[in-house]
């Protein structure tokens, strides 16, 4: 008899202290009941309605703890045209902000409300326990079902298109239905042959995902696949692409020329080696192309009225580099030597070949207007390169550290410059005369080209994206215009006929094959 007592007393005291040790959550729960409610007193710093969409659920986020608790709140998406904070309250480790939406009819909006603000006077110890409730109080949060990445991804694949950037999006109502409006600028076509550049807007229920409306505008005309060595504005384009031997089975190079003048191209040149660069004389009756062999580099002329491409050879072993034309058909060549470089020219009217100098700089470009050379020249373990100005190769005059330099007129100077602080460039305008900078346009700019009437056009880099913007300069008046986005940096404007053309690498090829484009500016916005 008393083992059996023993045994049920030994039970109940085990069912006592059994009850006596919640689970974690429950002990939380009743560690918060203990607690009174506190109101919190807050200041609110900014209110906005954000449009990304990247996430449309409430959340609360800590964003700063210095002696002081700043939050931001994310209510949710919902559509009102303002929100109100009606109060903050504290209970043990939970605190609650009870919100209530504002209704204007007439400036109602689709958009996740975002608050950021700092509560006040708060005796918090562990903030990473805290737990925070977005409370409605007067406030309805709308759900859908299919975010904006789901929408993409189902738009790309029933349109068979391929993009390099992020379309233009917005949450819209149209009706009852909440609907995604989606833009496209410059995206590839995969249906069609060409693979043409097209822009592409659709308009997807946000819920059921049916695609309820759309529209697809070729923007664009496939001029040929290759690479872009040169282009005179508003007339010809210089380019190599490479094609397969089918005698051989082997890859050979062949530069063309595409006239915008009676819209032709034509072959001017084939060579199983490396076409490593090409320019048009300053006539525009020769093409020079500068071709790499197993044996260094060599020289070849290509009149345009027969188009037979004769060698230039020198007496001494001279591999050129780079070259350019001055404005009298002579052609200038450089070969590079650790840390030297020597300069030729020859006069292509008659068959002259002239050494200018062996320099102690690497010189890596040159830029010629009439008897004036500007010379760049590479140095060791500097972000920019040191550019000078001489008529006589024998005095060099300084302008500037930068790159890519370009004559202006008579006068000034322009040229890139690399900030030292973010790695961007920017574009600086140079007056001889008062031997000083007397433009900066400041950006990340790529590259640009000189326009008549004091103009330039140049390629900005959009920060955090991944697309370009062509922008025109007015140094008369000082004042910068949008052109157009694009999806490359390599952009050749022609202004004469409103259209530019792109040169880029296909997306989704595997042999990243290399395409030109021409594309109509009336049609790309």
């Amino acid at each position: 008899m008393k083992r059996i007592l023993l045994i049920i007393i030994t039970i109940f005291i085990a069912l006592v202290f059994s009850g006596c040790n919640p689970n974690e959550k429950d002990s939380v729960a009743l560690d918060d009941a203990r607690f009174e409610e506190e109101e919190i007193k807050y200041e609110i710093e900014q209110i906005l309605f954000s449009k990304s969409f990247q996430s449309i659920e409430p959340s609360v986020e800590i964003i700063t703890n210095n002696n002081k608790l700043k939050i931001l709140a994310s209510l949710g998406l919902s559509e009102y045209s303002g929100i109100n904070v009606n109060s903050i309250v504290k209970k043990g480790s939970e605190i609650n902000i009870h919100v209530s939406g504002i209704s204007n009819k007439n400036d109602l909006r689709l958009a996740v409300p975002q608050v950021v603000m700092e509560l006040k006077k708060t005796k918090l110890k562990k903030i990473e326990d805290l737990r925070f409730n977005i409370i409605y109080d007067d406030y309805t949060p709308l759900k859908i079902k299919y975010g904006i990445n789901d929408v993409l991804n189902k738009i790309q694949s029933h349109f068979k298109v391929s993009t390099k950037g992020t379309p233009i999006f917005d949450l819209i109502r149209i009706n009852d239905a909440i609907v995604w409006d989606i833009s496209y600028n410059s995206i590839f076509d995969k249906e069609n042959p060409d693979i043409p550049l097209v822009n592409l807007s659709a308009q997807v229920d946000a819920n059921t995902g049916n695609i309820i409306d759309s529209e697809k505008l070729s923007i664009s005309t496939s001029l040929d696949s290759g690479h872009i060595l040169g282009y005179i504005n508003n007339d010809y384009i210089l380019y190599k692409k490479t094609v397969l031997d089918k005698d051989t089975n082997k890859s050979i190079e062949q530069l063309w020329d595409y006239s915008a003048l009676n819209n032709e191209k034509s072959m001017l040149y084939s060579s199983s080696f490396k076409i490593s660069s090409a320019q048009f004389s300053s006539d525009l009756h020769y093409v020079s192309v500068i071709e790499v062999n197993d044996n260094g580099s060599e020289l070849y002329i290509i009149p345009l009225d027969d188009k037979r491409a004769y060698k230039i050879s020198f007496e001494n072993k001279f591999n050129p580099k780079t070259m350019r034309w001055d404005n009298d058909n002579v052609l200038y060549l450089i070969e590079n030597n650790d840390d030297n470089s020597t300069v030729y020219s020859y006069n292509v009217k008659n068959n002259d070949i002239k050494a200018v100098g062996t320099f102690n700089k690497n010189i890596e470009n040159l830029i010629i207007n009439n008897d004036n050379f500007l010379i760049v020249e590479k140095t060791d373990n500097e972000l920019n390169k040191k550019i000078s100005i001489t008529s006589d190769w024998d005095k060099f005059k300084p302008i500037g550290n930068g790159a890519n330099p370009k004559f202006l007129n008579k006068n000034m100077i322009s040229y890139l410059r690399k900030n030292e602080d973010n790695d961007y460039n920017s574009l600086f305008v140079y007056d001889m005369k008062a031997k000083d900078i007397i433009s900066e346009i400041e950006g990340n700019i790529l590259n640009y080209e000189i326009l008549p009437d004091n103009n330039i056009v140049y390629v900005d880099k959009n920060i955090n994206k991944n697309d370009f913007t062509l922008k025109k300069y007015s140094l008369n008046d000082q004042v910068t215009n949008e052109i157009a986005h694009f999806i490359s940096d390599k952009i050749y404007y022609d202004e004469n006929r409103n259209l530019v053309y792109l040169n880029i690498t296909l997306p989704f090829d595997n042999e990243k094959t290399e395409m030109i484009y021409s594309l109509d500016l009336s049609k790309l916005n």
